[in-house]
């Protein structure tokens, strides 16, 4: 794989990366400049004014532009890295890999290593041990739990790098320290972005000698989004957790918690609230979520408890593992059959590059884009979603308002910088897709069904009345919004199911009152048993009172942030403990569901 250098440098980073929120904070970019720093608060790379007259270095290439993993993307697509790293392209929905098994260290090895110490601190101690390498670059933290990069060269330092940090350190920036100092077997541990970032720089023609030769071994975590650490901060602050008083931080498989311990107390936070509160801009723009670039990849999601998921890549990996393995360091089992399906749950977090067939505008804030997708139309079914990508930017999750062959409709509202992005795009671009996730509707035992939209909800709802249309089911629709703008899919609607009632809160078109004030005479003339409703929340929780109070079964689709779409990352999360996940558990929720979730009715966009 050949990379064309750049000839940009510190200050198109600045505003190209930095200053847009696309940094990932690996630092890559201060790797082998002495004038790049990085602001441990702000959580970006700052330069020491020698680059504000000259923009450039290394005869007009800026080393800090071209090694950062957010820029040249059109040079270095993720499937030439692949190439590259593999050897071919990417042929497994996991990344490429030889094994994959449950691992957690041995009583012998607890002789060596620290108790809390778990299978990447095994494999460095084994790998320096056996002189496969002679440094590590790993994560500690300081004593209010901040993370930063450390140059490990014994045994015992790589002990420092024990625990989990839910905050990005610039662990990159320590690479050209290690080669300077004539290490020759580096190994690296880092978050997906990081080893992704590491990738391109170990093959990068700025340099004058091959990188990849000096960095010998990689080790890849799982993450779904690190958070930024000041944020943080005043999420614990919120639960009364002072930084200098933390011990420990882990998170709570299955329940999609925070666990904190202190020197006085354990507490568990919701992942959600974090999520909404301090995440990093660049993770929603990030779709690897195994370290699928790395020698070995180490997470929890699919093991039992106290056993770790290790995904084993290359033939380097699988030599360390090895090692570890005969040595009694480690200890290992098959996947448990009944997690084979969660670990597999990532295959549909694959995303898809597709064109935009065509887009259709229904007013200056609603359009409509279509795709071709043959795979996600043939496993899509009403109530399930896709998450759309924009490239270095965004997710974005989406209901599909018409299948059509293989086109795809998805009908959008410009609501903010995601969407405005979108709008933006023209016939012919490409962008990314992701999905069906969730669950479907379920009206299999019904027979008389009332459709209710409200908003943006119609256009989720309308591939449903399609499907309803062909069955023998009596089905009745009635729809809102606040103008006859709004009220997307009238006509598509009137022409399924011709006494579709439609509403205007200004009356110019159809009924001027709220959809909801349609449904108690639609349910006095017809002998409805479901009710499906989509729409704004404060909406379907006054559908849900009708329905409850007329004794009618109920399902609503509930929308929320989604990161992973697969229940695994807890951004989504809600119910009385926070642990129901709306990506995979719904989005459709029936009548008993609801019970269970306290938040419903409160959710705004």
């Amino acid at each position: 794989m050949h990379i064309e250098k750049i000839k940009k440098g510190w200050q198109e980073l600045d505003s190209e990366i930095i200053k847009t929120g696309k940094c990932v904070y690996c630092g890559a970019c201060g790797a082998f400049c002495a004038n790049i720093k990085f602001d441990t608060l702000k959580e970006i790379p700052i330069e020491d004014g020698s680059c504000k007259d000259s923009n450039t270095c290394r005869d007009d290439f800026g080393i800090c532009y071209n090694l950062c993993p957010k820029t040249g993307l059109d040079q270095i697509p993720l499937y030439l890295l692949d190439k590259w790293v593999f050897g071919k392209d990417k042929d497994k929905i996991l990344g490429h890999y030889i094994d994959i098994i449950s691992v957690k260290i041995t009583d012998q090895a607890k002789q060596y290593l620290p108790i809390e110490a778990g299978p990447i601190t095994a494999l460095l101690y084994i790998a320096m041990e056996e002189g496969l390498i002679d440094c590590s670059i790993i994560t500690d933290k300081d004593e209010k739990f901040l993370p930063f990069p450390i140059l490990a060269r014994s045994q015992k330092e790589i002990f420092k790098g024990i625990g989990y940090k839910p905050s990005q350190s610039p662990t990159l920036s320590v690479v050209g320290d290690a080669i300077n100092k004539e290490f020759t077997d580096i190994a690296v541990v880092g978050t997906p972005c990081q080893i992704q970032s590491l990738r391109k720089l170990q093959n990068h023609p700025i340099f004058d000698f091959e990188a990849h030769d000096l960095i010998t071994l990689t080790i890849g975590t799982f993450c779904f989004g690190t958070f930024y650490n000041q944020l943080l901060t005043q999420c614990l602050n919120e639960y009364n957790i002072n930084n200098d008083e933390i011990v420990k931080i882990d998170t709570v498989k299955d329940k999609f918690k925070l666990k904190v311990h202190t020197k006085s107390n354990i507490q568990e936070i919701p992942l959600n609230y974090i999520y909404d509160k301090s995440i990093r801009n660049a993770c929603f723009s990030c779709s690897d979520y195994s370290s699928s670039f790395a020698d070995i990849s180490v997470g929890n999601v699919g093991s039992e408890n106290n056993w770790n998921t290790m995904i084993l890549r290359t033939k380097r990996g699988k030599e360390i593992f090895d090692l570890a393995l005969n040595k009694g360091f480690l200890e290992t089992q098959k996947i448990p059959k009944s997690n084979e399906d969660l670990i597999l749950d990532i295959a549909r977090c694959k995303t898809d590059k597709v064109k935009i067939e065509s887009i259709k505008e229904y007013s200056a804030d609603i359009k409509s884009f279509i795709f071709r997708s043959n795979r996600i139309s043939k496993s899509y079914v009403p109530g399930m979603f896709v998450i759309l990508w924009l490239p270095d930017y965004d997710f974005l999750p989406m209901s599909i308002s018409k299948v059509e062959g293989d086109l795809i409709e998805i009908t959008v509202q410009q609501i903010g910088d995601g969407t405005k992005r979108l709008f933006n795009l023209n016939k012919g671009d490409t962008i990314g897709i992701r999905g069906p996730f969730g669950n479907s509707w379920d009206y299999k035992e019904s027979s008389s069904i009332l459709i209710v939209g409200g908003g943006m909800g119609i256009a989720a709802l309308t591939s449903l009345v399609e499907q309803l249309k062909l069955s023998n089911k009596n089905i009745f629709v009635s729809i809102g919004a606040k103008d006859k703008a709004s009220l997307i899919f009238a006509e598509r609607l009137m022409d399924l199911i011709p006494n579709t009632m439609c509403t205007t809160d200004d009356g110019s078109f159809g009924r001027q009152c709220y959809v909801t004030d349609t449904i108690d005479d639609i349910i006095a003339e017809n002998s409805i048993d479901l009710i499906i409703t989509c729409g704004p929340e404060v909406m379907m929780a006054k559908v849900q009172d009708i329905a409850e109070s007329k004794n009618i079964k109920l399902q609503v689709s509930l929308e929320r942030k989604m990161k992973c779409g697969v229940g695994l990352c807890g951004s989504c999360c809600v119910g009385e403990d926070n642990n129901t996940t709306v990506c995979k558990i719904g989005p459709i929720f029936n009548s008993e569901q609801l019970k269970k979730i306290p938040q419903f009715g409160s959710y705004v966009k």
